[in-house]
């Protein structure tokens, strides 16, 4: 593609959507590796298929038997304002985000060893020993394995949990300066 036109579209995406400069570039990258016949198109199940790796479980349905760059970097950005949207907040929207390229294929849940495999994959080195109490901890069922919604509970838990350590460890160091 010519990079004028890729730079083109760089700005077009960056001004209609959420998504930003680093999110694109590593998109771009992703659209150019999956646009086979480097003709700056992907096909619908190309398309669907990186879209749902990349996380998005948002309709895949493409108008298009061709879908530009642009097009795909729009409804991918669509989607991200979708799930921040029902997320919340961002730390939710991105547990979500890797909750779902973690469960491929969907199942609809997760266990300690797709969450291990993620976690190397993304240089987060953490005890095997620890990812599988996480992963307990975390859990409705006695299988260790968790959905999007268990995340969410776990991590609005601890966020709270979080704060009201935070918010204590104030007052007793506010309470000390004014002693």
């Amino acid at each position: 593609m010519d990079p004028a036109v890729e730079e083109a579209v760089t700005r077009s995406v960056l001004g209609k959507t959420k998504l930003n400069l680093e999110e694109i570039e590593t998109m771009k990258q992703l659209f150019k590796y999956y646009d086979t016949d480097t003709d700056g198109h992907l096909t619908r199940t190309e398309a669907s298929a990186l879209y749902r790796e990349m996380g998005y479980i948002g309709s895949d349905h493409w108008a298009q038997k061709r879908i530009p760059m642009e097009d795909f970097l729009l409804k991918c950005g669509a989607e991200k304002k979708n799930m921040m949207e029902a997320a919340g907040d961002e730390m939710e929207y991105r547990a979500v985000h890797a909750f779902r390229i973690i469960d491929n294929p969907r199942t609809g849940t997760i266990n300690q060893h797709k969450l291990s495999k993620y976690l190397k994959e993304i240089d987060v080195e953490i005890a095997d020993a620890t990812i599988e109490r996480i992963a307990e901890l975390i859990s409705s069922s006695d299988e260790a394995e968790f959905t999007e919604e268990d995340l969410f509970e776990y991590i609005r838990a601890n966020l709270k949990m979080g704060h009201s350590m935070a918010n204590s460890l104030a007052d007793e160091t506010e309470s000390l300066g004014s002693a």
